[in-house]
């Protein structure tokens, strides 16, 4: 009985050591592609539209303050001491 259990979990161990290598492969590729197309582009917008991209995340920032001030982690409403 042990022996079949040995041998389960060694083809299980292999089928998800072989999972886990295809799945990095992948990952390694496609972030490789991100960076070959995608951050030239962004990188040349950004460069053009500076100011539009500096404000841009001004206002974020700001927005997102303001929704944190207002409903942070009480939600709210100040603690009783």
């Amino acid at each position: 009985m042990a022996t079949d259990f040995d041998r389960l979990e060694s083809k299980a161990k292999k089928i998800f050591d072989d999972l886990y290598d295809r799945l990095e492969g992948r990952v390694k590729n496609l972030s490789n592609q991100i960076k070959d197309s995608l951050l030239p582009e962004t990188e040349e917008k950004l460069k053009k539209n500076i100011f539009k991209s500096v404000f841009v995340s001004f206002g974020v920032g700001f927005v997102l303050g303001i929704l944190v001030t207002a409903f942070g982690i009480n939600g709210g409403k100040k603690k009783k001491k």
